[in-house]
């Protein structure tokens, strides 16, 4: 047999050795972190926003809410990239309110943590700005009600798309 070969074998074996031992280890860190009433309430509204091992294809108990979809729009268009969840230890927590604890995020996948914001922190957006009939505007001419705006107009997305990123949005109180 060519050394390349046993090579190329022991190569995956390697590979697929670590996404196990990342997928066990990870999930027994995390498991760890007691979940927070938030965090709770959190699974309630969102549903499963994530793949699972329990329920690769989230159907039955895992299917996502609404506000699960709007969450999974939310990463796939991109709005993590400039939105944060997650205030800064500044003057931002007396605007934006407290940040989240560890065990608020427990059992969340994936967790919306950045830190590069260019656009405002969405963590509490809800008790914020409450009118849904902006957050359509918004999201389909974001000039029309913030001039001089950078973010790109979501016109591309579907009625059903927006009414679930905003469901998303409403659930972050």
């Amino acid at each position: 047999m060519p050394k390349y070969v046993v090579g190329c074998c022991l190569l995956v074996l390697v590979i697929f050795a670590s996404i196990a031992i990342t997928v066990v280890g990870g999930s027994t860190y995390m498991s760890q972190i007691p979940r927070t009433e938030l965090a709770k309430e959190k699974e309630k509204i969102w549903g499963h926003s994530a793949w699972s091992v329990h329920d690769p294809w989230m159907t039955g108990d895992h299917a996502p809410t609404l506000a699960g979809k709007g969450k999974v729009i939310f990463i796939r268009e991109g709005c993590w990239w400039c939105h944060t969840l997650l205030p800064e230890q500044t003057q931002d927590w007396a605007y934006f309110g407290e940040p989240p604890l560890a065990g608020d995020v427990q059992g969340e996948s994936p967790s919306l943590f950045g830190s590069d914001r260019k656009a405002p922190d969405l963590l509490h957006i809800a008790s914020r700005n409450r009118v849904k009939a902006w957050h359509y505007v918004h999201h389909r001419d974001p000039r029309a009600v913030t001039p001089g705006s950078i973010m790109p107009a979501f016109k591309h997305l579907t009625d059903e798309e927006l009414d679930a990123i905003i469901a998303f949005l409403e659930s972050l109180r």
